[in-house]
């Protein structure tokens, strides 16, 4: 065995935990992003919560593309945050179909490797950063819809102990 077999093994353990978070990430944005194109576009006073719950799993069946453009669409993403969308479209797109196959030196060095978990990083923040964007807007658009803060918090509290403690009502 050659001494850098360690530091592939290493190198290869960082890089496909940084791409699982980074993917992690960037679901979670997509989920988020699919529930506040609902929010804001579909769903209605009233409705309950099983009709809610079958339009977000509509949108959630879609895909991360066709989520931004019918949130650019509708009007609900300024250009800015558009353009932020778009550009973690394609690092998404890049990482999904071609990081693999433009990364295998990355296992081989420590600066093919540092290059491709700086990308990724990258993507992290993005994906947490505009996450945080589309919150505020949901939430500023729940409070105008007059639901108070009180109210987000308690609703909030409640479905998280739902989560977990695994109760499904």
């Amino acid at each position: 065995m050659s001494a850098d077999i360690f530091g592939r093994a290493d190198r290869l353990a960082a890089i496909t935990q940084s791409i699982g978070f980074t993917l992690w990430q960037i679901q979670e944005l997509e989920g988020c992003a699919a529930q506040y194109i609902v929010l804001l576009t579909q769903a209605t006073p009233g409705m309950g919560t099983e009709a809610g719950l079958a339009l977000i799993d509509k949108a959630l069946s879609k895909t991360f593309g066709h989520t931004i453009h019918q949130l650019a669409k509708a009007g609900l993403l300024s250009e800015e945050l558009e353009r932020r969308f778009m550009a973690l479209l394609n690092e998404r797109n890049w990482l999904v179909h071609k990081s693999r196959g433009e990364n295998r030196d990355a296992i081989h060095g420590d600066a093919a490797a540092q290059r491709l978990l700086d990308r990724l990083g990258a993507m992290e923040c993005e994906s947490k950063a505009l996450l945080n964007q589309i919150g505020s807007l949901a939430e500023k658009h729940v409070l105008g819809a007059g639901i108070t803060r009180r109210r987000i918090d308690e609703l909030t509290g409640l479905l998280l102990e739902r989560w977990h403690t695994g109760a499904d009502s």
